[in-house]
C-alpha cells in the first residue's frame, strides 16, 4: 500500500529543525499534510513551526530527544491530542554523527550515536506503528538510513553500525507488514549539504565522553557526486514514498559499489564436499 497523496495526512518528522528533516516538513506541509515537527533543538523547531503556521499550514512543534523512550512516549501523547485520527506518515529521520573509529570511540560515543540513529528509529516504530496498522488506513514509514547502511565506511563505524541496523529493521518490517495498509521506505542518501557534522553541539550531557582525545578523520573518498541540497533529497524521498519504493538512493555512484559488495559476498560462498571439507 502506498500514500498516493499527502493531502490531509498527519506526518511526524523527527530531526525536523535542520537539513533533510526540515525539508521534509516544509514539503509535506506544502502538499497538505499536518506536520508534527520534532527535534531536540527547541528554538529551531519552534521557529520552523511558526514559519509553517504563518503561511497557513497546520503544524505542531515538539521538543524531544528520540534516544529517550520516555520522551518519545510524551511525543506520542502530544500527537494523540493534536491529531486524534492518528498518524499516517512516520518519518524517522533524526540522526547524529561523531568522527570516531571503533578503536577510539568511548562507550558514550556508541550510546549516543546508536541511541539517536538506531534506537530513535526503534522508539518511533514502537510508539506509532501499532496505531498505524490498527487504523486500517493507508500509511507509511520512512526511515532515514544512509548509503553507509549498505556500503561500509572505514571512518564511521558508529554511524554505519546504526544505519545498517535501520536498514535491517526496515527490511524486516516490510516483510512483517505485508498484507497491511502500511508501507516502508528506506532513504539512503549519499552526500547532502547538512550540518550533521556539528552534531556535538546537541549531545546530551548523559552521553558526555569519559576521556578527551583528538577526533578521527571523518571523511572517506568514495568519488561521490556533488552534495545535494536537503530539498532535493526530501523530494526524492517523498516521491519514493508515493511510489512505494523499498529504497531511495540519491547518487548513482552507489550502484557499482553495491555490485562490488555483492560480488565479494558471493565470492565468499563455500560448500562442503562429499568428505565434509569446505570447497569453493
Amino acid at each position: 500500500m502506498t500514500l498516493s497523496s499527502f493531502d490531509g495526512v498527519t506526518a511526524v518528522v523527527t530531526g525536523a529543525a535542520h537539513g533533510i528533516g526540515q525539508a521534509l516538513a516544509r514539503q509535506l506541509a506544502s502538499q497538505g499534510a499536518g506536520v508534527v515537527a520534532v527535534d531536540v533543538r527547541r528554538d529551531d523547531v519552534e521557529a520552523l513551526v511558526h514559519e509553517l503556521t504563518d503561511t497557513g499550514h497546520r503544524s505542531l512543534a515538539v521538543t524531544c530527544d528520540v534516544s529517550c523512550r520516555s520522551e518519545v512516549a510524551d511525543l506520542g501523547r502530544a500527537v494523540a491530542r493534536w491529531a486524534p485520527d492518528g498518524v499516517q506518515l512516520l518519518c524517522n529521520n533524526a540522526g547524529v554523527f561523531t568522527p570516531r573509529h571503533a578503536l577510539t570511540a568511548t562507550h558514550e560515543d556508541w550510546q549516543w550515536v546508536l541511541g539517536v540513529c538506531l534506537w530513535g528509529t526503534i522508539h518511533g516504530v514502537e510508539e506509532f506503528l501499532p496505531g498505524m496498522v490498527a487504523s486500517g488506513r493507508a500509511a507509511h514509514v520512512l526511515n532515514t538510513a544512509s548509503m553507509n547502511g549498505y556500503v561500509p565506511n572505514r571512518v564511521s563505524a558508529l554511524y554505519s553500525t546504526a544505519k545498517y541496523g535501520v536498514v535491517g529493521l526496515s527490511d524486516t518490517l516490510r516483510l512483517e507488514l505485508a498484507g497491511t495498509q502500511v508501507g516502508v521506505t528506506v532513504l539512503a542518501p549519499s552526500a547532502v549539504r547538512t550540518n550533521i557534522g556539528n552534531s556535538e553541539e546537541v549531545r546530551p550531557s548523559r552521553f558526555a565522553r569519559t576521556r578527551e582525545d583528538p577526533p578521527d578523520d571523518p571523511f572517506a573518498d568514495y568519488g561521490l557526486s556533488a552534495a545535494l541540497s536537503p530539498d532535493t533529497v526530501a523530494a526524492l524521498a517523498l516521491d519514493g514514498v508515493r511510489a512505494g519504493r523499498d529504497v531511495v538512493f540519491t547518487d548513482p555512484v552507489v550502484a557499482p559499489m553495491l555490485d562490488d559488495q555483492l560480488a565479494r559476498l558471493k565470492g565468499s560462498w563455500t560448500t562442503r564436499g562429499s568428505n565434509g571439507s569446505p570447497s569453493a
